[in-house]
């Protein structure tokens, strides 16, 4: 793990060792479903996991390195770590405290610095070195590797984890995929994921880091999110990605394409040769259906700005999953389709249905029946590139390699240099 581990000297020297002293705290074993968190000493398993991590960061460039916006406007904070930990003025390199192993401080934001336990220490920026690469910072309850970036501002500060692709990686598979779902699912999830990363990298950029930890880019758990299955399938496709024409692919992904993948062409209008519709072995997966009342079905489009007065009528052909027409695309997800009313005829898109709607996807149909609208369809998501639970299905007799090349047609996979 690349760590900006500068030593300058330090200002407080012993004394602050015998301050420091005073914040021993314990850490308890935190419980998750299938996620054991031994943090006094890591844990044998964390421990190999994060040497295994390590060496094969240490293989690869700072270039592969990626920033997390982890914590955003903290007004406060306790932080620890198990190997110890050194506050660094970022602008300068100076070595401000040495914090031993588990020794826990209280950092707040405060007016032209942080408050460190109380004091005042001036600066806009600050960075948090482990001891040891394979330390394991604790904030609050929740667990982070790599370094960590305090940057200051108004009376709070931002918390921004420095970590390589692959430890990113490794807190973000089991948040978008169940890690208990077949080994060859999770690795191509973990190379579309890791692609994602990439193409995603700088993001936030105005913000001061790449990524965030939502749905907006990926979700990101940190340690706590990692388990035994998902570090295996990160470290089977350890740097791994796809790559198209000589650059990296937009691995977009989804829940469940309902039994056909759609094109981003067809649904943004500025399509690539490998996000394209891509037929399922079973048809009609994930089916849901949502009833609204006619006068509720009225109100949800006047709250978002499309009145259309009394309904009269819904114009939408029946659906047929990768059957396209005038109001649909050819997987069969509704282009758009058109809502006559006392006061207008309205022509709204699936992905505007829906949003007003609450709907899981565009794979839908419509149905006025006894004063109610009834809407219904299969899938959840966009339906662009791999679906998870298509690749689940894959999995009991594909590779995870052919999986991605199932969902993303004429992609490369590349191991970085």
């Amino acid at each position: 793990m690349t760590l900006a581990r500068r030593r300058s000297g330090t200002r407080h020297g012993s004394a602050v060792l015998l301050l420091c002293g005073l914040f021993f705290f314990y850490f308890s074993h935190a419980a998750l479903a299938g996620r054991a968190i031994d943090f006094h000493g890591a844990g044998k398993a964390h421990k190999e996991a994060a040497g295994q991590a390590a060496k094969i960061a240490r293989m690869r460039s700072s270039s592969q390195e990626i920033r997390v916006g982890i914590l955003l406007g903290q007004k406060s904070l306790l932080v620890s770590s198990d190997m110890g930990f050194s506050l660094i003025d970022d602008k300068n390199g100076k070595m401000l405290v040495t914090i031993v192993p588990d020794g826990a401080i209280k950092l707040e934001g405060g007016s032209g610095g942080i408050l460190l336990d109380g004091k005042l220490i001036p600066g806009t920026s600050f960075r948090l070195a482990p001891q040891r690469s394979d330390g394991i910072f604790q904030l609050g309850s929740k667990h982070y590797r790599g370094s960590l970036l305090l940057r200051v501002h108004d009376g709070i500060f931002d918390v921004i984890e420095h970590l390589s692709i692959d430890e990113y990686i490794n807190g973000v598979l089991a948040e978008e995929m169940p890690a208990s779902w077949p080994l060859e699912a999770l690795k191509a999830q973990a190379v579309a994921a890791r692609t994602y990363a990439f193409r995603s990298r700088e993001r936030h950029r105005s913000s001061g880091y790449d990524v965030c930890t939502t749905t907006h880019c990926q979700v990101y758990g940190g340690v706590d999110a990692e388990t035994s299955a998902t570090r295996t399938a990160v470290s089977a496709t350890a740097g791994q990605v796809l790559t198209y024409a000589g650059d990296v692919a937009e691995t977009l992904f989804h829940s469940d394409s309902g039994g056909m993948t759609e094109s981003r062409d067809e649904l943004w209008g500025d399509g690539v040769p490998y996000l394209v519709p891509v037929k399922e072995d079973v048809q009609g997966t994930s089916p849901w259906q949502v009833t609204f009342l006619e006068a509720d079905f009225l109100k949800k489009l006047t709250a978002a700005g499309k009145d259309v007065g009394n309904l009269k009528k819904i114009e939408l052909s029946p659906l047929a999953i990768g059957k396209g027409d005038a109001y649909r695309t050819s997987s069969g997800r509704v282009s758009h389709l058109e809502i006559q009313g006392s006061k207008k005829t309205l022509n709204l898109t699936g992905s505007e249905m829906r949003s007003i709607f609450g709907l899981k996807s565009t794979l839908f149909e419509v149905r006025c029946e006894k004063g109610r609208v009834v809407i219904s369809g299969f899938g959840s998501g966009h339906g662009l590139g791999l679906s998870q639970h298509g690749a689940q299905r894959l999995a009991g007799r594909m590779k995870y390699d052919a999986i991605l090349a199932h969902y993303y047609p004429g992609t490369k996979l590349e191991t970085l240099p």
